[in-house]
């Protein structure tokens, strides 16, 4: 019997080396990675529930694989779990008032004694912050919520926080990390904004390739399932900033901003719409009854200028693409779009027609008792595509 049961665990241990398990496939490790880096998020209320110890040692494992200087190394962690300690933590820093009620704490401290010399002697605050990161990356693998709250260059809180601690001077205290397990879900913020990226050289277009004369080739799109991964409010969609409605061809085309839409669904399961209003005064009413498709593009926070321009400047006046420093690509079906957008939705034209008078009410009626653009034309759009840079 015992023979067979060490034949059977021989077999198996072969199966694993030949055929590896989910969990060692390279890029199952890669996604699950990237997976709990965007998962990670700032908890700062937590379960009556002591953090265990051998997690605890794990986490400071995490914190000292971190890399630095020349291997410096020059870290040290204070780990407090006593309550009177945690409520004095909590007094001494105010942006860590969360830890006297939470179950841990590590305090990410500078050993100046370890630190580089000279120029480099403040390279522990990025050494130490890489170690902080770490930690905060296991702690969320290990099903805990933590947050990072500051305390060095603060001379008063590093004081305060020295004093609750008893560090020598060699040793200045960068952070504190509330750590517990969460009393409740938290979502993550997606901080993602293509703004923030240069390529090749500051002020490139973000998202997007150059080339050797700084020229832009292409961005990157994703085309992804927007009734699964819409993001906005449908009730709000089309309020504050607006979104640009596009339309035309590679010859000649317009763009305008939009404040009025509507999403929804007509005539079949699949048929799913983007509805948009164009008054007959407005330049971009012409290419709306000549072409059958156009697109509707939204833009980040930071791009309102965009919006904003486009809203309050006529394309018969001059070129808007120009003066905003824009670029035009086209969709399958020859739609224009802007590189700079965040999201693009490509439609084709399935109703068109203009609103009748004879139906209007109280609101419609004194919206037009003094609109010299006219009554607007409705266009229903069949979404054919949905891509996000």
């Amino acid at each position: 019997m015992k023979k067979q049961i060490l034949s059977l665990m021989a077999i198996f241990l072969l199966l694993q080396m030949v055929c590896p398990s989910k969990a060692q496939n390279p890029r199952n490790t890669e996604q699950a990675v990237l997976d709990n880096i965007a998962a990670r998020t700032s908890v700062r209320s937590y379960l009556n529930k002591p953090v265990e110890a051998e997690k605890v040692e794990k986490l400071l494992r995490a914190g000292m694989a971190a890399p630095t200087a020349m291997n410096k190394q020059p870290w040290h962690f204070v780990v407090v779990t006593d309550k009177d300690q945690l409520k004095a933590l909590a007094k001494a820093n105010p942006f860590a008032g969360m830890a006297a009620k939470a179950p841990l704490a590590i305090v990410v401290c500078g050993d100046m004694n370890k630190a580089l010399g000279g120029g480099g002697r403040e390279f522990w605050v990025q050494d130490c912050s890489a170690a902080t990161e770490n930690i905060l990356l296991a702690a969320q693998a290990m099903g805990l919520g933590a947050v990072w709250t500051g305390t060095y260059p603060s001379e008063e809180r590093c004081k305060d926080v020295s004093k609750v601690l008893g560090l020598p001077e060699k040793i200045i205290p960068l952070n504190t990390i509330v750590i517990g397990y969460p009393d409740g879900p938290n979502k993550p913020k997606d901080k993602w904004k293509p703004a923030n990226v240069s390529y090749n050289r500051y002020g490139s277009m973000d998202g997007k390739t150059v080339d050797a004369k700084g020229q832009v080739e292409k961005a990157v799109f994703t085309e992804f399932d927007y009734t699964d991964d819409f993001d906005g409010n449908p009730f709000t969609w089309f309020k504050g900033s607006g979104l640009l409605l596009a339309v035309g061809d590679k010859e000649n085309h317009n763009a305008m901003t939009i404040g009025w839409g509507a999403l929804g669904n007509v005539w079949g399961y699949n048929v799913n719409t983007i509805t948009v209003y164009v008054a007959p005064a407005r330049y971009t009413y012409q290419f709306m009854e000549k072409y059958k498709y156009f697109t509707v593009m939204t833009f980040d926070e930071d791009q309102k200028d965009i919006l904003a321009y486009m809203g309050s400047h006529s394309g018969r006046d001059g070129d808007k693409e120009k003066a905003l420093g824009l670029h035009v690509a086209y969709t399958e079906h020859g739609a224009p779009y802007y590189l700079e957008a965040r999201e693009v939705y490509e439609c084709e034209i399935i109703y068109r027609d203009p609103f009748d008078p004879a139906g209007f009410e109280e609101i419609p009626r004194k919206r037009y008792e003094n609109f010299p653009a006219g009554i607007h034309h409705l266009y229903i759009g069949k979404i054919l595509s949905a891509k996000r840079r």
